[in-house]
């Protein structure tokens, strides 16, 4: 299909897993108010060692309407750039470890903030973990996006303020998931390509 100019993938593997955390998104936005609060990370009652839910289902939900945009955007944007890693469901089975790497990291090192809500930091470990693929595959241009997306990170950890209202720690921990992870399907993957051999 063309749009613009360009090539858009019709293939179900290519649409349906991002299409589908997409309107997965959007549908949690619907809910009641009362409903996405609980969903939402509270620092207090994780403390407590209640609602450990929240360290996932937080970051299906949204502040408003413009967060959820910001996001919905970034997923687009990601999977424009990425299609190749993200045809076909498996390799969006990291997403659950990236997500609870961004709110774990959010919890244990920014004590300041009690409530996280968001896909933003799971979207830097998607951007990181595709980009350092990339650059593990020698396509350069995966280099050029996950320098922008790290200097985005260290930026926002050093030079803007703590009441901003942006997650630093959520972010950053993200970001380590996803390039942790791909790292690791890496060496998983020369591992197996030596054992056949």
């Amino acid at each position: 299909m063309q749009l613009f100019g360009l090539t858009i993938p019709t293939d179900r593997k290519a649409l349906l897993p991002t299409l589908s955390i997409a309107v997965l998104l959007s549908c949690v936005m619907l809910l009641p108010e009362q409903w996405r609060a609980a969903l939402i990370m509270q620092r207090s009652a994780i403390s407590d060692g209640e609602h450990l839910w929240q360290l996932l289902s937080s970051n299906f939900v949204h502040w408003d309407g413009a967060h959820l945009g910001l996001n919905l955007l970034g997923l687009l944007v990601c999977w424009s750039l990425f299609i190749d890693h993200q045809k076909g469901w498996r390799p969006w089975l990291w997403l659950p470890v990236i997500m609870l790497s961004a709110t774990s990291a959010q919890f244990f090192f920014d004590p300041t903030v009690e409530y996280y809500a968001g896909f933003s930091a799971t979207l830097y470990g998607m951007f990181g973990y595709c980009a350092l693929h990339d650059v593990l595959h020698k396509r350069w241009l995966g280099a050029l996006i996950l320098g922008g997306v790290a200097g985005k990170v260290i930026f926002d950890l050093v030079y803007l303020p703590a009441d901003s209202g942006i997650a630093f720690a959520a972010h950053a921990g993200g970001l380590a998931a996803g390039l942790l992870l791909a790292f690791l399907c890496k060496i998983l993957t020369l591992n197996h390509s030596q054992s056949v051999t």
